[in-house]
Parts: C-alpha cells; sequence; structure tokens
C-alpha cells in the first residue's frame, strides 16, 4: 500500500480548534512515538486567512488585510483529510520537543508565518490561501 501522508501535502483538518482549515504536513511519524503510539503528524496550518483586497486600497490597508495567522500542531491521522494538492514551501527541522518550549514554538510559527505571507504575496497556491467554503 503507498503512503497518503507525506512531507508538502495539503490537508483539512475534520477536528478540534483548528476544524475546517487548510494545513501542509511538515513531519509525519507513521509508526508513531513512544508517547504518541498512533500515526500522528506535524501540520502547518492557516488559522485566519488573509482578508479580500481591492485596487483602490492604500499601502497601510493592504499591509493589514495581507496578514497570516498560522499554527504549528500534532495531529492524529484520523482527524485529516489528504487532498491531491501539494506545496513546496520549504520548513526548517521542527522537532516535537521544540513544539513543547513556548520560547522556540513561537519562533517557528513567526517563521511559518514570514513563509506564508511570501508565498501570498508571491501569488502563488492561491487556492491555499482562501478560506474553505462548506
Amino acid at each position: 500500500m503507498r503512503k497518503i501522508m507525506k512531507s508538502g501535502k495539503v490537508v483539512l483538518v475534520l477536528s478540534g480548534r483548528y476544524a475546517g482549515r487548510k494545513a501542509i504536513i511538515v513531519r509525519t511519524f507513521d509508526d508513531g512515538t513512544s508517547d504518541k503510539q498512533f500515526g500522528h503528524a506535524l501540520v502547518a496550518g492557516i488559522d485566519r486567512y488573509p482578508r479580500k483586497v481591492t485596487g483602490s486600497m492604500g499601502k497601510a490597508k493592504l499591509k493589514k488585510k495581507s496578514k497570516i495567522k498560522p499554527f504549528l500542531k500534532i495531529l492524529n491521522y484520523n482527524h485529516l483529510m489528504p487532498t491531491r494538492y501539494s506545496v513546496d514551501i520549504p520548513f526548517e527541522k521542527v522537532s516535537v520537543r521544540d513544539l513543547k518550549d513556548p520560547v522556540k514554538r513561537k519562533t517557528h510559527r513567526f517563521q511559518t508565518r514570514v513563509k506564508f505571507e511570501e508565498r501570498y504575496k508571491a501569488g502563488k497556491n492561491k487556492w491555499f490561501f482562501q478560506k474553505l467554503r462548506f
């Protein structure tokens, strides 16, 4: 059987605080770990999507509306729905230990935000940065 959950694959979060949000798999743990003995993945997703912008808006307003709030979370495979899409955003090596430390977690979240905003402003993967309507 082929592996479905791979790094870079776009998934939808199905349950919890971030239900209905799009995310990208950063790292997978197919066989689980000693503390989580089930298949899970570290995902980076968008908590707050960028707002709609128009040409008549000023630079300050554009900057404000183009902000993205990301999240980094370890989720069970049962709570993720893989899509056929993948995004090639390179993430630094984020370890599970880093996510438990609040300072490192904040820096990783900021780096993720910078990468997402950079990709959004470049106009690539527009569908990823739009809110899922359901």
